[in-house]
């Protein structure tokens, strides 16, 4: 029976078509709350959160099984009617295996929008110090290793457990209080888990439904060339980082960009083609 439970309700008023947003590497649906403020009571919103994230579920690491877990999720809350599928990061990548899954069983896949999200390569996993570093800049919302940051992983091993990691973030105080040590271990689980189904997936596969990508000015457009899988991507570039593009002053930009492509540029359900945001390129 599929786990309804990985649907968290952002915005349940509205009789909009539901947008559905998947959850990035961290595994949380929350990334995408202030979006769904900015699209208003009229728009639900729902979000996918990962097995093991906040639950007792093992964590899949797997991103082709939990694309299709995700999907069999879709089709049993949503049986019938068009989908909207939007993703962050890693999340834009499972938007996109989904979409290929609901089209491919005759669904009808509206709306396809990707955020800063990197085309994978097959590789080995980094080293466990590394993927450590990456998950706690993750959680500091950082694109760069920061000082305090390398200073606390100076002298550790590569293969460093990661609960003597956990036990000096907390007493270093570099994260808020409540992300204590065994709530990052939990969390880190969860993040381990994409990451190394990220470094595994083999992405194949043309998608010819209608999708955007938005960018971020700052992040490397070479990792991001989508376009050989999605012949009619269109692309906008918006101003700022990979994790700053959804905070503070940057976020309307993004919410412009994705309020347009969702109902078109009057702003009316259902309207017209994506309109060109700042650094718009088809």
């Amino acid at each position: 029976m599929p786990d309804l439970e990985r649907l968290v309700p952002l915005q349940t008023e509205g009789d909009r078509v539901p947008l559905f947003c998947v959850h990035a590497v961290s595994g949380s649906a929350y990334s995408y709350a202030g979006l769904s403020r900015m699209l208003g009571d009229e728009q639900p919103v729902y979000g996918f959160e990962a097995p093991g994230f906040d639950n007792d579920r093992t964590p899949v690491r797997s991103l082709p099984d939990l694309a299709d877990e995700y999907t069999e999720i879709l089709r049993a809350f949503r049986p019938d009617g068009e989908y909207r599928l939007l993703g962050w990061s890693l999340g834009g990548l499972l938007a996109y295996e989904m979409a290929k899954r609901l089209t491919a069983d005759g669904a009808d896949v509206s709306r396809l929008i990707m955020v800063d999200s990197g085309l994978p390569v097959v590789m080995p996993l980094p080293p466990e110090r590394d993927i450590l570093i990456r998950f706690v800049r993750d959680m500091m919302g950082l694109e760069e290793v920061p000082a305090e940051l390398r200073s606390l992983f100076a002298g550790w091993p590569a293969d460093v457990k990661p609960d003597t990691v956990f036990e000096a973030v907390e007493e270093s105080g570099i994260l808020p209080e409540e992300f204590d040590s065994y709530l990052l271990s939990g969390q880190y689980d969860v993040f381990r888990a994409h990451l190394e189904g990220f470094y595994a997936i083999d992405v194949q596969g043309r998608y010819d439904g209608r999708a955007v990508h938005v960018m971020a000015e700052q992040s490397v457009a070479a990792d991001m060339q989508w376009k050989r899988l999605i012949p009619g991507l269109r692309e906008h570039t918006v101003p700022g980082t990979h994790h700053s593009v959804w905070t503070g002053e940057r976020l309307p930009t993004l919410y412009g960009i994705v309020r347009d492509d969702l109902y078109g540029a009057s702003g009316t359900p259902g309207g017209g083609e994506a309109t060109g945001g700042e650094g718009s390129r088809a």
